[in-house]
């Protein structure tokens, strides 16, 4: 027990099931306890400064534990012992945010489940889904099994393994095959040419594709590779080229803007600037 204890001071994984237990019983009296606190004795403003507050001081922390000198062997500053337990909390905090996205849909499929709405059984299929996976996953994670793994597997073993690799994971392939025909409808719409634009990236997709097949190859096999100058209009260079030179540039110029985004984006978070749904309920 103390040492299940000790585990959630230091963020620690549980080794067992009881300490798992153990852990996820106090960490539900510990947050019950917290907000129940927070929402008796804080308003709504005291709640908007205390979340601006925790966020600028976990920015913080991480620019000061990268910025600030290192010495000493290993080289690592005053802050770098604690990188790996601030990472967990933050992990912690994660798990908490999946936790809401499970409230959010057992409070729909519940709804559709008790009210008998169109498809309902598809809702009742996900809670059953949904529990037979939570069990048999975590059951499995806390078996030990030796390596290798016996010719003769633990029915929980056999029962997770049905349940992943027998459903979900073609369930999952399933799905994403799928999505090929989307993408094929996306690029015919791509591709009608009513501009010179879609007229000019039509050319280029079609040179691309014909460089990518033998036929492409054939099509100007009798161009001379040896030649310094006419190779390049061989089908296959030409593609290459539209890819290194015209494609790649425009990618990176696209995730450049995308990181300078990302960038403002964070400092606007850090800063508190960023409201959001929340701060605009409890202005």
């Amino acid at each position: 027990m103390l040492g299940a204890i000790r585990q959630a001071f230091t963020f620690q994984p549980a080794q067992t099931i009881l300490q798992l237990v153990v852990l996820l019983l106090a960490s539900l009296a510990v947050s019950v306890a917290l907000f129940f606190a927070l929402h008796r004795f804080l308003g709504p403003r005291g709640r908007r400064w205390l979340i601006a507050a925790v966020t600028f001081i976990g920015g913080l922390f991480f620019g000061l534990e990268y910025f600030y000198p290192v010495h000493g062997d290993p080289a690592k500053n005053f802050l770098s012992d604690w990188i790996q337990p601030v990472s967990n909390m933050l992990a912690v905090i994660g798990a908490f945010t999946v936790g809401l996205g499970i409230y959010s849909l057992c409070q729909v499929h519940g709804r559709n489940v008790t009210q008998r709405k169109t498809g309902w059984h598809n809702s009742l299929a996900f809670f059953l889904a949904m529990l037979a996976m939570l069990v048999f996953g975590l059951w499995d994670h806390y078996l030990h099994l030796p390596e290798p793994l016996p010719k003769v597997l633990p029915w929980p073993k056999g029962i997770y393994e049905v349940l992943f690799n027998g459903l979900f994971a073609p369930l999952q392939a399933a799905t994403f095959s799928l999505l090929a025909f989307y993408i094929a409808s996306a690029a015919y719409r791509a591709f009608r040419i009513r501009t010179a634009e879609a007229g000019l990236m039509m050319v280029a997709a079609f040179i691309v594709m014909l460089g990518q097949v033998p036929i492409g190859a054939w099509l100007t096999s009798s161009i001379p590779q040896t030649s310094p100058y006419l190779s390049f209009f061989r089908l296959e260079m030409l593609g290459d080229w539209v890819m290194r030179w015209l494609n790649m540039p425009a990618q990176r110029g696209i995730v450049f803007g995308i990181a300078v985004g990302a960038l403002a984006m964070s400092l606007r978070i850090w800063l508190s600037l960023e409201r959001g749904t929340f701060f605009s309920e409890q202005s």
